[in-house]
């Protein structure tokens, strides 16, 4: 009996304990395992106290017994949970997945609704801000420059706000048109103003959501019959409401009668005029272009009566913008750069034409400056605060370190020429043009008259024999003697000035030709032009390009290159080009001893030196391997590529060395092009 009592007794008192910790562990165990402890300790007591009540030894054990006892509980409790604690773990993890696979349905809704707006608004640049109208015309006025815009916009918002004031009192007021015609070059900020246009027009009541769509061309004209009108009032819908922004608009009157150009403005015009309390156009371009294309329709004459200029930025406004975008994105300005940057904008502008990009002049300088200013603090270890903020000179440019530099001169282009390898004959015609051109700029400056000249060359000669090196260098002595302004060159073929569908050749030659103004477009291959038949756009190309050879005779010179032969039968073609084109250079193919000095030439530049052996035998390495050469080897090009080639393979047979010499490091040999010496009959293999 007093075995039993006690047995008793500790039930009671282990039953308490784990009621206790029931009640204290959930808040310290976050699972299910206090209930598997409990009845583990309740199933495992009743063996003991039956074992108790017939032991009379069980008394003096029992202590350490029930020590187990609870261990082993504990133990058992965490390693193997009740199957209701893991159903409970499944199906809250169930529940879980459930809500999150219900989270993921929704949120892949709200994504796809949201992609279907985006789609519907692919074209739409910036839906307008709820700005009010102070603030709006805040912002434009703190824009750098345009002056005279400014100026036109304050009076179209001052005329609005009047006639609506009338509208309001029941008087007549005189109905206005706010399409507009934006002139000027291009950076000058005619799409940032186009965008507060339809915000201004927004808050005076004119528009209904002010929004801007942008579109050329590209977007208003179709490539078959019929597509044209679809496209065009697609975009025209979308801009319902707010303003619609053709930019080069006059791109869609440069392809003639047949042109789809035509049925877009025709288009156009019809929506203009059916949902004219809905859409406001505004078309930019350049100013003698975009004059002539209101000019060429009655309907856009009488549509179009507001014109505003937007004027080049001064070199000192192109500094702000400058000033202006370092410090809106955390940089400051070395001293040098702030004194030499009004500097750099002047000369950057100096010798500018219609094609200078302005403001996207000095975004793309900033951008290249802090791509430049991470390369060079790449370098660096424990960069400071202000290292990182800074800007200098260098990162602006690397050539622009010294300002005053003086400008290339005749003497500097001639002797860049000599230094070139071989090509005697062209060295004695080009000093021939610079010795002509240096007279007749005498004479006519001494007042007197002169014959009208060429500048306009042929170059003939196969691929590689340097024809566009000595363009380039006859440009720059074309700039020093004052023929050209800028004396830069602009390298094109076939595909840069034709283009795939009727109308656009024109467009694409135009523009091709205005980068080349004030210096030299050299077309290479020109012969192609006239190689696809009368029906091809080609001649469309030559056609443009004889005329802008004739109204920019003063600010552009043309070089043509190919083959000699396909180039005689290419200028016989036209009699235009016969008439323009009356000074030829030949090039002639690199001898091997020349090719070889070109190979020596590559090596000095790149520091490496040739072995005894390679340098005593690399002419004849080039005769051996120039044996079959023809119309297309590429001579110069051949040196260069066999270089490069020369020092792939000498890395790759340094490598299976253990140990490299620097001598080993810059030494070519000549099985590094693949050439070994036969030794008895000492003749290359």
């Amino acid at each position: 009996m007093k075995n039993a009592g006690i047995g008793c007794g500790v039930f009671v008192l282990v039953t308490l304990v784990l009621s206790v910790a029931s009640a204290i562990m959930p808040n310290v165990i976050t699972t299910d395992r206090i209930g598997s402890m409990c009845g583990l300790a309740f199933f495992i007591s009743i063996p003991l106290f039956i074992i108790g009540h017939f032991i009379e030894s069980y008394d003096r054990y029992k202590v350490p017994i029930w020590a187990v006892t609870w261990v082993l509980c504990i133990v058992l409790g965490f390693i193997f949970p009740s199957k209701s604690s893991n159903t409970e773990e499944k199906e809250d993890e169930g529940t879980k997945t459930a809500s999150v696979e219900n989270t993921d349905k929704k949120d892949a809704k709200k994504d796809a609704k949201k992609d279907d707006k985006k789609e519907a608004s692919s074209n739409v640049k910036q839906q307008a801000p709820q700005r009010t109208l102070e603030e709006v015309m805040a912002e434009l006025d703190g824009l750098v420059g345009l002056k005279e815009v400014k100026a036109e916009v304050h009076k179209l918002v001052a005329s609005a706000k009047i006639a609506q004031a009338r509208k309001e009192q029941g008087m007549k007021s005189v109905t206005m048109s706010y399409h507009c015609v934006f002139t000027g070059n291009p950076g000058t900020g005619k799409t940032t103003v186009a965008r507060f246009m339809g915000e201004i027009y927004r808050n005076l009541g004119i528009l209904e959501s002010g929004h801007l769509i942008e579109t050329d061309r590209s977007g208003l004209v179709g490539s078959y019959v019929g597509e044209t009108a679809i496209k065009t009032n697609e975009i025209i819908d979308k801009a319902l409401g707010g303003v619609l922004f053709i930019d080069e608009a006059y791109a869609l009157a440069t392809g003639g009668q047949n042109d789809y150009g035509s049925e877009a403005i025709a288009t156009l015009l019809k929506r203009m005029e059916d949902d004219r309390d809905k859409l406001v156009v505004i078309v930019a371009g350049y100013s003698k272009e975009m004059k002539a294309f209101i000019d060429s329709n009655s309907g856009m004459k009488s549509r179009f009566t507001r014109y505003i200029h937007f004027p080049d930025y001064t070199p000192e406004e192109l500094g702000d913008m400058f000033r202006m975008r370092a410090k809106k994105n955390q940089f400051e300005l070395a001293p040098t750069l702030e004194a030499g940057l009004n500097k750099i904008m002047a000369r950057a502008t100096k010798h500018k034409d219609n094609q200078f990009g302005n403001g996207r002049y000095v975004r793309n300088l900033f951008e290249a400056a802090v791509e430049r200013q991470a390369i060079r603090l790449s370098k660096e270890q424990n960069l400071t605060k202000e290292q990182l903020m800074t800007l200098t000179l260098e990162d602006v440019d690397e050539k622009l370190q010294s300002l005053d530099n003086e400008e290339v001169t005749v003497e500097q282009a001639l002797k860049e020429l000599d230094e070139l390898i071989g090509m005697k004959n062209v060295k004695e015609e080009v000093r021939k043009i610079a010795e002509f051109v240096k007279i007749a700029k005498e004479r006519e400056d001494a007042g007197m008259k002169n014959a009208t000249l060429s500048y306009h060359c042929v170059f003939t000669g196969n691929p590689g024999t340097g024809k566009t090196t000595v363009a380039r260098i006859l440009a720059k002595i074309y700039k020093a003697l004052g023929v050209l302004d800028k004396g830069h060159l602009v390298e094109t073929d076939r595909s840069g000035l034709v283009a795939e569908y009727v109308g656009q050749t024109a467009v694409k030659s135009n523009k091709l030709i205005d980068e080349a103004l004030g210096g030299v477009l050299f077309i290479d291959e020109a012969y192609t032009l006239v190689q696809g038949g009368t029906n091809d756009y080609g001649n469309e190309a030559i056609a443009t390009l004889l005329k802008r050879m004739e109204d920019d005779r003063d600010r552009l010179i043309v070089i043509v290159a190919g083959y000699p032969e396909e180039m005689n039968k290419f200028i016989d073609a036209n009699p235009g080009l016969q008439s323009r084109f009356t000074r030829y250079i030949y090039f002639p193919d690199y001898t091997n001893a020349e090719l070889a000095d070109m190979f020596r030439l590559y090596a000095r530049k790149s520091h490496y030196v040739l072995s005894e052996e390679f340098d005593s035998n690399l002419v004849g390495c080039m005769q051996y391997l120039t044996k079959n050469r023809d119309k297309n080897f590429g001579n110069g090009r051949f040196a260069r590529n066999l270089f490069e080639k020369a020092i792939e393979k000498q890395a790759n047979r340094l490598t299976t060395l253990s140990e490299r010499t620097p001598e080993m490091l810059k030494t070519l040999e000549i099985g590094d092009i693949g050439l070994v010496i036969k030794k008895k009959s000492n003749e290359t293999k």
